[in-house]
């Protein structure tokens, strides 16, 4: 199959920022459970082996398994979680030829696609379910390309600096240290980041904590200085300004736009 025909359904889509109590009770799945966790870890149980789903990783679930899961209480869990039925154009089911389990990272474009579709979720304007469909097609996309399609080969030493900026969003990430973690000299580095991931690390880690703080911002749950500081950011003017840089409008306008949406 090649799957170029699909018809996507969510049944249900979380931005979930777990409590350390958090679990999912064991039950037999009549959906595809596809939950891309973005920080900290969960123990899944899946038709009764246990699996341990990290920072960067993607759990595909198929449906008809038995599924329990847990977070380890020590990170907050904080995943995009997508329960999902995914058909052919004639409405037969399709299951998605993913492993189990599969590290992904956290690529810029994915994140960008997941915010976008908190967002749509949450707001859920008229057709939302139609452009929410879209998103998750791009999404799933992004999934063959990595798992099936095999379009990988980021340098080694450039996933491991990358791994270590993903790690540590929430303080002030020096170019040297990177270097050092990549093994080669600070210019040589600087190069061969922009080279492999076609922007500078000093972008790179600006963006991704900007991707961070908007996530967090979705969620309703924090202020704008709060997210600034969970992002390692001290000036809550220069965060402001960088984040209306990238995103182009101010993080204040995701808090007015939730708390529109929450009392709508």
């Amino acid at each position: 199959m090649d799957y170029t025909e699909l018809n996507p359904q969510i049944e249900l889509f979380i931005n979930r920022h777990a409590t350390p109590g958090w679990i999912i009770e064991e039950a037999t799945t009549d959906f595809i459970d596809l939950t891309y966790v973005f920080k900290g870890t969960a123990y899944y149980t899946v038709d009764g082996a246990v699996h341990k789903v990290n920072q960067g990783d993607l759990i595909c679930i198929p449906k008809g398994s038995r599924r329990s899961a847990i977070a380890d209480p020590a990170i907050q869990l904080n995943s995009y979680a997508l329960n999902i039925h995914l058909y052919d154009l004639r409405g037969k089911d399709v299951a998605l030829p993913f492993p189990l389990v599969s590290h992904i990272g956290a690529p810029e474009e994915l994140l960008s696609i997941y915010n976008e579709l908190t967002f749509e979720w949450l707001k859920k304007n008229k057709g939302y379910e139609l452009k929410s469909r879209a998103l998750l097609l791009m999404i799933l996309h992004y999934y063959f390309k990595c798992l099936h399609y095999k379009d990988t080969g980021v340098d080694r030493r450039i996933q491991k600096a990358v791994n270590h900026i993903l790690i540590h969003l929430h303080r002030q990430i020096e170019i040297d240290e990177l270097a050092v973690i990549a093994g080669v000299t600070t210019p040589y580095f600087g190069t061969l980041f922009k080279k492999t991931m076609g922007t500078s690390a000093k972008e790179y880690i600006n963006r991704m904590k900007i991707n961070n703080a908007e996530n967090i911002l979705l969620s309703g749950e924090f202020s704008v200085q709060e997210a600034a500081y969970k992002c390692g950011f001290e000036d809550i003017y220069y965060f402001s300004k960088l984040f209306k840089k990238i995103k182009g409008f101010p993080p204040s306008w995701i808090l007015r736009e939730t708390r529109a949406v929450s009392h709508a």
